[in-house]
């Protein structure tokens, strides 16, 4: 049995218990760059940027920094087929929700209806005094064109993207809901991710803890990878294709097998 028939069969037996956990990988493909990748954005701003303590200390730096290396580039992407096959799985019953600590919107904009950002989103921006949420496209233009940092419409305090920064709690919620998933799930499959940043690599240990299946799908090496049923070191797009073909031919002959029987 091949690697891709392998991951078909486990997600159809999974009867519909089975997560997606995606990391940078799983964008790059659409032209989001990883972070620690050899064409990663830590190659070009030192992680730094994106601690909270700068962006109390110079808003202004830490907005120019991310309307030019986030924003533009996110705003522009378009999802692959990687998040494409994970939409056409979920609405195929197989796939409970994704949960992604990518900021960038693109499982959504694939069609997924049960996505947990960990780490936020990048359309957004929030207000920390008042807990203000507003659409980021609202702000940002008069920012790009007359460096004035956003303010809260509501209170007058500077205004934040909606992303965890450095320094900052991933949202209570958000982690809630995925560690409930993970304890509940059947299999995890995880794409793109070192499963480096905590504590959101705690959601596939949580799933194995709790008699999960593991997959990953990653072209670099994890401290899960002696865990997992299997590894991928593929693209995620070009792998996930060929998952979704076979899990329609195994689908198709199920359905065939039951019609021969009446």
């Amino acid at each position: 049995m091949s690697a891709e028939e392998k991951l078909a069969k486990t997600l159809i037996d999974a009867g519909g218990k089975a997560l997606f956990f995606t990391g940078a990988g799983a964008s790059t493909e659409s032209g989001v760059p990883d972070f620690r990748g050899p064409q990663g954005l830590w190659k070009r701003i030192p992680p730094e940027v994106f601690d909270i303590d700068l962006f109390y200390r110079d808003p202004e730096y830490s907005w120019r920094i991310y309307a030019e290396y986030v924003y533009s580039q996110i705003s522009r992407a378009s999802p692959n087929r990687a998040h494409i096959v994970i939409a056409e799985l979920e609405s195929l019953g197989l796939v409970e929700a994704v949960i992604t600590q990518n900021i960038d919107k693109l499982h959504q904009k694939a069609g997924s209806k049960k996505v947990i950002e960990l780490h936020g989103t990048y359309d957004k921006v929030q207000c920390l005094r008042c807990g203000f949420h507003g659409d980021i496209k609202d702000f940002i233009e008069d920012f790009i064109r007359e460096k004035r940092v956003p303010r809260c419409p509501k209170c007058g305090r500077i205004l934040k993207p909606a992303v965890v920064y450095f320094g900052e709690p991933l949202p209570s919620e958000e982690l809630s809901s995925a560690f409930s998933l993970a304890k509940s799930s059947k299999l995890i499959i995880v794409v793109g991710s070192s499963l480096s940043v905590y504590p959101a690599a705690l959601i596939p240990e949580i799933a194995l803890d709790h008699g999960a299946k593991l997959f990953i799908i990653n072209e670099s090496p994890t401290h899960l990878d002696k865990d997992a049923e299997l590894v991928v070191r593929e693209k995620a797009g070009t792998f996930l294709e060929k998952v979704s073909n076979a899990v329609e031919e195994m689908m198709k002959s199920s359905k065939q097998k039951d019609e021969s029987l009446w």
